[in-house]
């Protein structure tokens, strides 16, 4: 099969960045504003200087991948950063195995590969945006200053994450589970 940008990344029209970014505004300034969103449930941001950031959401980080959006155009375009960044492979299993994605989905960890998780077709579902975005902006700013190693037993989710908030939600039994 194969996999082209159609399929790496998802179509920013609709998505409503601020709603998306909440949950990450103590990593994300306000002021960086997305040019690329992978189909993995990552952004890719401009700041102020153009300099192009990559939100790692699975990770819970952030960091400069180039120093203008020409440059990212570039840098996307090579191997080594597409398969870090936008992981073809993956995506191409993802849809093979059924897993396609919906309007205002994107591919999500049911266990965040920043706790241990991996990059798996059995931990990656098709998952709603805010979501996915909300979800691991709260885990990452809850353990975001643990040591490595730490073994995390509870996560607590903000309002949002009640039941009768996210009524077409049904929490996987992963996020149940300790994450590590």
């Amino acid at each position: 099969m194969k996999i082209t940008w159609n399929e790496l990344t998802i179509n920013p029209d609709g998505l409503d960045f601020d709603a998306l970014l909440e949950e990450w505004r103590w990593l994300v300034p306000e002021t960086m504003s997305p040019v690329v969103v992978s189909a993995l449930g990552d952004l890719f941001l401009v700041d102020a200087d153009d300099s192009v950031y990559w939100l790692d959401a699975g990770a819970g980080q952030l960091s400069q991948v180039a120093d203008s959006p020409a440059e990212f155009q570039q840098l996307m375009q090579q191997p080594e950063n597409a398969d870090e960044w936008f992981i073809p492979q993956l995506i191409g299993d993802l849809i093979q195995s059924g897993a396609v994605l919906e309007p205002g989905q994107c591919y999500s960890c049911d266990i965040p590969p920043g706790p241990g998780g991996e990059f798996t077709v059995e931990n990656v579902k098709p998952t709603d945006m805010l979501v996915h975005f909300s979800m691991f902006g709260q885990i990452f700013f809850q353990t975001k200053d643990l040591p490595p190693g730490t073994r995390i037993d509870n996560i607590t989710f903000g309002d949002a994450w009640r039941a009768d908030s996210w009524p077409e939600y049904n929490p996987r039994p992963s996020m149940h589970r300790s994450l590590r």
